[in-house]
């Protein structure tokens, strides 16, 4: 028998995996959008009388022409790039995420404090991993090692594991208090009535839920991990362009995205954690 914290990083690192595999389509389109945002998609500038040049909005994509856009740029194919290092690195964060949380619950720590830790800590891990995933996700590198190396050549180690980190301490921190007060508070009430079911439904239930607050960091997160852009100069031309309505680009398929992920997720993680 594993101690308890072995346990968890095992179960935490297969879950994770498979979690992000089956909802990666949804992660891409997700980004899609988010990129559109830094794109100028949605961006057009008109001459007011006076001669001011002014800012303003103009129809941009969705969610079903980003899925076309992708399809007939790629194919199947262009749903999944990225999805070797994300599998791989939500192994390691989820495991990390799924210890350090119960870590800090065995020392006594409550639930939303030891889930604000866990967040912390995988932030450091998620810029990398999200780095290399937005970059093959909107770029054209035939393989995860060839985006690497053009970082690497670019800017550096720096670049690689830095850029994009106050937005995703934004993103993360937050969005993991949520997740696992969530989770518990739903299986609270679900575990009775649904039984086995109850973690997928909470998993679900949770992972739709604690996208949504932290939402416009994750938009402001992939533009620049994408563009390599300061955060601050990436908050202002979205609000320039689009103001507050730009910061929820996305958030339709990232909710279906978490959704499904965080169901399978934690499906897979109490079996593991109870075989």
């Amino acid at each position: 028998m594993l101690p308890d914290a072995a346990t968890s990083i095992l179960a935490g690192s297969i879950a994770g995996a498979v979690g992000v595999g089956v909802a990666f389509p949804l992660d891409t389109i997700k980004t899609k959008e988010q990129i559109s945002v830094e794109s100028g998609s949605f961006i057009d500038y008109h001459i007011k009388p006076s001669g001011e040049v002014c800012i303003v909005n103009v129809s941009g994509r969705n969610m079903f022409s980003s899925i076309a856009e992708i399809w007939n740029a790629d194919g199947v194919e262009g749903f999944y790039g990225g999805i070797q290092t994300s599998m791989m690195g939500q192994a390691i964060i989820k495991a990390t995420a799924f210890s350090v949380n119960t870590a800090a619950l065995q020392s006594h720590y409550d639930l939303v404090h030891a889930a604000a830790i866990a967040g912390f800590v995988t932030a450091f891990l998620a810029v990398p991993i999200d780095r290399i995933k937005v970059l093959m996700q909107t770029n054209s590198f035939k393989t995860e090692y060839d985006c690497f190396r053009s970082v690497m050549d670019t800017e550096g180690l720096k670049g690689l594991l830095f850029t994009g980190l106050v937005p995703t301490l934004f993103r993360e921190v937050p969005a993991y208090t949520l997740y696992f007060f969530l989770y518990a508070a739903f299986m609270s009430v679900a575990t009775e009535s649904l039984g086995s079911m109850a973690p997928a439904v909470s998993g679900a239930l949770a992972g739709a839920v604690c996208v949504i607050p932290v939402h416009p960091a994750d938009v402001v997160k992939t533009i620049v991990q994408h563009s390599a852009a300061d955060w601050q100069d990436v908050v202002a031309d979205i609000y320039e362009g689009q103001g507050f309505e730009g910061f929820w680009e996305g958030l339709l398929p990232r909710m279906g995205r978490a959704a499904i992920n965080h169901s399978v997720t934690f499906s897979v993680y109490e079996f593991l954690m109870h075989q």
